[in-house]
């Protein structure tokens, strides 16, 4: 887990390139433990390697041929591509796993960010190909499979991921971003260069950051997002999950050339439910995500579980703790967890259940509250790191990882994207009442066992199709100066099939609201230089989980189905069969009030973006933050977000 840095100068070459160390440091959280820069002069084909303050000592010594010798400096203006590195140290601790790294013959250079998992197998093959490993690092097992396999590599891969490989023959770029965008990546065409990095705020050092007032007012309006390219930066993009890119220095085109290798497929609409095949499918989930845990918790350094009580997260602590037990090391599991301990704030804590299962597997617990005092401190510090706006705050996911890195943890197993797939969120009640037949035993059984009202089921259960679909068309009318188009391109709002099916709310859920998890996950856990990894994003599970008929997700009154029945017995009841559904909650009225509220409304008051937003949209409004509840709250945290992004990023 790292940072990375690319960039590929047009003009001014000392000002974009001289300030590379500099930049790196601005994600130096990404990657605390070493840094590396190259730099390339594609005329005279030829390069100069450079440390940094943090790169240890024995990388420089190390003597290998991507060693780097001197002090990071631009010392020609010869030079016009430039690779930078921070290294997060989690498999192969040693030198050789320094980055930026090449391959023997100095003609492929990689900077690279994530987690292949299966790269031993993969390293076994190009073995038996004729290949030779200087490494035990991923990194180089990367490095080699591009060079036998082309792009076509990507699809080998089991991981999270975003790199860039640069080929000095053919003086071209090849960038590549993980199959669900687990991990982040941006670029920027400016009119001096062309850029590719882990966080925007990387760029501060060369140009002035200007703030994107179209996503911005689209994010108070409709919330965050995290699927579409604009981001809360001018001119700045996200790379698209699924998808890799060449720039090609030579062409005189700039421009990335994007070609798509992974989509997820059109989800099964099989509506059978056999009790026989119910079995035979859960035991398919049960290896699929057994073998992904086991894959995720290779490391040579500290893991933990993250763990909530809930089934998910529970499901990951009990295979971590049988396969580490497999490996004759009972014991060793550990468990972090964000809990309250204030009176008020009970109603959000999950520590009745979080002791079920430490009692039941008779593992280690780390787990701590957030201070009230503290919560805009840490608010703060999550919006710097994630570069975007969440609907609440991020707290208890800051907190969580803030537990790791006190304990020396230094990798997490996490459970995003289980609600997802498996129909654990109570909005798809919606869609299970819309949808099933009304005239079988089972939908009066829900209906009788349903997490939302009474009336929503009914309501969603039995008015037809058209008025449904009108009611969501509704929703995304354009405000202002914000169109429809620009408005559903950013996949906030629900489409107009959403309630087709289960499985048709489970499939969009998993293309677009996901990915703003994932990223909340990745910065939060990156602020702490933790590297979180999610067992349910494991492609072969995704895909497994797509093609699952949704009546097996949801049934006789339950969400999660398939999960239930598969860790029945090997779970307490209490977890197995848990109805009520937290996630990560937070007390925000409790944390909303007195001094707090009182400098959130400052705040917002005082805010140069708020002003500027309002004087460009006529659609724009105030928030009446006297009445703090539903979606006034909601609306009131969007506005202090946007005032805390504007001072952070923009107001310096």
């Amino acid at each position: 887990m790292c940072g990375i840095i690319a960039i590929v100068s047009f003009k001014n070459h000392r000002h974009n390139l001289s300030k590379m160390d500099v930049m790196a440091k601005m994600i130096k959280h990404r990657g605390p433990d070493d840094e590396g820069f190259a730099l390339f002069d594609i005329n005279n084909n030829c390069h100069k390697l450079f440390y940094g303050d943090d790169t240890p000592g024995n990388v420089i010594k190390s003597g290998l041929n991507f060693a780097p010798k001197e002090k990071y400096q631009y010392s020609s203006e010869q030079f016009t591509v430039g690779l930078a590195h921070r290294r997060l140290s989690i498999i192969d601790l040693t030198a050789s796993g320094h980055q930026p790294m090449c391959d023997e013959s100095g003609r492929y250079w990689i900077a690279y960010n994530g987690e292949i998992y299966n790269f031993r197998e993969i390293r076994e093959e190009l073995k038996m190909q004729g290949y030779h490993f200087f490494s035990n690092s991923d990194t180089e097992v990367i490095i080699k499979s591009y060079m036998e396999w082309g792009k076509e590599c990507q699809n080998r891969f089991n991981g999270m991921w975003a790199f860039t490989i640069w080929d000095t023959l053919k003086k071209e770029l090849w960038i590549s971003r993980d199959r669900m965008g687990v991990k982040p990546l941006y670029y920027m065409f400016h009119d001096g260069f062309f850029i590719v990095c882990s966080e925007l705020k990387c760029l501060m050092p060369i140009i002035t950051l200007q703030p994107n007032f179209g996503e911005i007012h689209a994010y108070l309006l409709d919330g965050p997002s995290e699927t579409h390219p604009e981001t809360f930066f001018e001119k700045s993009y996200r790379f698209p999950a699924g998808q890799s890119a060449v720039f090609r220095t030579n062409s005189g085109d700039r421009c990335l050339v994007f070609e798509k290798y992974w989509e997820l497929s059109l989800p099964s609409e099989e509506r059978t439910f056999s009790t026989k095949k119910l079995n035979e499918l859960s035991e398919q989930y049960y290896y699929l995500l057994e073998d992904a845990v086991r894959i995720r918790y290779y490391a040579d350094v500290k893991v933990g579980c993250a763990l909530s009580g809930g089934l998910d997260s529970s499901s990951l602590s009990y295979l971590a703790d049988r396969i580490v037990n497999e490996n004759g090391n009972a014991g060793e599991v550990v468990t972090v967890s964000n809990v309250y301990r204030e009176e008020d704030e009970k109603y959000c804590d999950e520590s009745e259940y979080i002791d079920i299962m430490i009692k039941h597997l008779n593992v280690k617990s780390f787990r701590d509250a957030p201070e009230k005092k503290d919560v805009l401190l840490l608010n703060d510090r999550g919006l710097w790191h994630e570069e975007n706006c969440y609907d609440k705050f991020n707290v208890p996911a800051f907190n969580t990882y803030s537990i790791c890195k006190r304990n020396d943890i230094k990798v997490t197993l996490d459970g995003q994207g289980a609600d997802e797939q498996l129909a654990g969120y109570n909005r798809f009640w919606y869609s299970y009442f819309h949808s099933r037949s009304k005239w079988r035993t089972e939908y009066f059984v829900s209906l009788f066992k349903r997490n939302i009202p009474l009336s929503k089921a009914l309501y969603y259960g039995f008015f037809n199709k058209k008025f449904i679909t009108n009611r969501l068309e509704g929703r995304s009318i354009a405000i202002g100066e914000l169109s429809n188009n620009f408005r559903d391109s950013r996949n906030v709002l629900f489409p107009k099939d959403y309630f087709t099916s289960i499985n048709t709310a489970t499939h969009w859920s998993m293309k677009n609201s996901l990915k703003k998890l994932l990223r909340q996950i990745d910065g939060n856990s990156m602020a702490w230089s933790i590297e979180s990894r999610q067992p349910f994003m494991d492609y072969r599970l995704v895909e497994f989980l797509n093609d699952l008929p949704d009546v097996y997700k949801m049934h006789g009154g339950w969400t999660k189905y398939i999960s239930r029945i598969t860790f029945n017995g090997k779970l307490p009841d209490r977890i197995t069969w848990r109805k009520d559904k937290k996630g990560w909650p937070m007390p925000l009225k409790e944390w909303i009030q007195g001094g707090v509220k009182r400098r959130m409304d400052i705040s917002i008051k005082q805010s140069e973006l708020l002003q500027e937003l309002k004087s460009k949209y006529r659609s724009f409004h105030e928030n009446d933050s006297g009445r703090l509840q539903g979606t006034v709250l909601r609306h009131f945290i969007r506005m202090y977000n946007v005032s805390r992004v504007g001072e952070l990023f923009f107001e310096v």
